[in-house]
């Protein structure tokens, strides 16, 4: 749709911005790829409607605002709410950094979304495990496999600084956006916008609505881990806008069980008795050297720091936010005492080095949202050896099988635990995180005698 065009107002914009950059139009031509005539045709008001590819390469070169392109689009004619959701659209450009041993959940995701029965899709899990980084990465691979846009909600407000969060999860500062409805002033970035329409109880929703339409759209709520955007206002949401998809991240489970969910485990990193290259193949690994590489080019990888790397892994039980701490702890103590660490201090070592938040808030947080039951369980777990059973737990602690599955789901779904490879009974077996076990087994923790093994 467009509306009324006024080409000298939008040519005298053109010139304004361009000026403002101290660019010639036959610079502003190389750099948008639009010709030198066009340009000159633009600035003039020769032309009755510029054409709209035309337009995003001018606004893109001339590095516009979202307020600015919004006002640029509208003199060329362009409809002010295609401009806005432009506006607030993840960047097709925004690279995320690739994923080590993703492909199956990056798959399973991709398949929920466009599915035509899920409207709702939910990845879960321990903060730092990767859940941003991997709707981060389903977001690229609609948009390459279909060209759907992303509207991105960052709903975690995190005390630490962006220069702290890991790398592979991290969103770069968005630019910044004008709230819907209005006109000539600057509402915070485009995340919070969208934010503000989506947990606001005042009709909100309706300009989202209208925003959205009938377009195919994947809404991602990263962080949504409270419920501060709730299923009633997202239901209202897909009601109205036919082709919307939502994706959501969540450290505990959101909603009603019949969303999709999908509880990310941490990376898997190679047994003790593993060869050299099944444990330098192995995904935690693999990440935690490329990481440190990152930071040390003359890292080199040989015996020893190959046994070391593997056991920090496994002592940070994969998570990739920890293991980008890890890499961070290199750069300025030994690996021996990094090994040190990983046994004695393993939040210590979870934690950045140039990070005020200590990872043990992140864990006191995962525990203290469980319920009570839950939580002593969780306590009475963390003083086992070794990996057991749903059975092991019926049997030793005495809880009805039907309550230990659901104390067991939860822990899974929350990233408490996870499965670990079956000792060739074929039963499935799991164990506590060691960042969960070591904080539970500190002085708050009440202990109890070990079940047997």
């Amino acid at each position: 749709m467009v509306v009324a065009v006024n080409g000298e107002e939008f040519g005298q914009q053109l010139r304004k911005f361009r000026e403002r950059t101290r660019l010639t139009q036959t610079e502003l031509s190389g750099l948008s790829m639009v010709s030198v005539r066009a340009v000159r045709n633009l600035e003039q008001g020769q032309v009755a409607v510029p054409r709209r590819d035309t337009v995003r390469l001018l606004a893109d070169a001339l590095r516009l605002t979202a307020q600015e392109r919004v006002s640029f689009e509208r003199a060329a004619g362009c409809e002010a709410g295609d401009a806005m959701f432009d506006s607030l659209t993840m960047s097709p450009t925004a690279v995320a950094r690739p994923l080590h041993g993703r492909e199956w959940e990056v798959d399973t995701v991709l398949r929920r979304v466009v599915s035509e029965y899920e409207r709702i899709t939910a990845i879960t899990g321990f903060g730092g495990v990767g859940k941003t980084h991997l709707a981060r990465a389903v977001a690229q691979a609609l948009r390459s496999l279909n060209g759907v846009p992303t509207l991105w909600v960052s709903l975690r407000h995190e005390a630490a600084e962006p220069a702290a969060l890991f790398r592979q999860h991290a969103i770069e500062p968005a630019p910044e956006a004008p709230a819907l409805g209005m006109s000539g002033t600057r509402q915070g970035g485009r995340s919070g916008n969208l934010e503000a329409l989506l947990t606001r109880d005042d009709g909100s929703v309706d300009q989202l609505v209208r925003l959205i339409g009938d377009r195919p759209v994947l809404l991602v709520l990263d962080g949504n881990d409270a419920g501060q955007v709730t299923r009633r206002t997202l239901w209202a949401l897909i009601r109205e806008c036919p082709h919307l998809r939502i994706l959501e991240t969540a450290r505990t489970p959101q909603g009603a069980p019949e969303d999709y969910r999908l509880a990310l485990r941490p990376l898997s990193v190679a047994a003790v008795a593993a060869g050299r290259e099944e444990t330098a193949a192995s995904p935690a690994v693999a990440l935690l050297v490329e990481l440190i590489r990152d930071l040390q080019p003359e890292f080199r990888l040989d015996e020893a720091t190959l046994a070391i790397c593997a056991e920090v892994s496994r002592r940070l039980d994969g998570l990739p936010r920890a293991l980008e701490a890890a890499a961070s702890w290199f750069t300025i103590i030994s690996a021996e005492e990094i090994v040190g660490m990983a046994r004695d201090e393993p939040h210590l070592l979870a934690t950045h080095p140039g990070d005020r938040t200590d990872v043990v808030s992140t864990v006191r947080d995962a525990v203290a949202a469980q319920p009570r039951p839950y939580r002593d369980l969780l306590v009475r777990l963390s003083d086992w050896q070794g990996s057991w059973t749903v059975e092991k737990v019926v049997a030793c602690i005495g809880i009805p099988r039907a309550q230990v599955a659901r104390a067991i789901h939860t822990f899974l779904q929350c990233g408490l635990i996870m499965k670990v490879t079956s000792g060739g009974d074929n039963l499935v077996r799991f164990t506590i995180l060691n960042v969960i076990r070591t904080y539970l087994q500190g002085p708050p923790a009440a202990h109890v005698p070990q079940c047997g093994t």
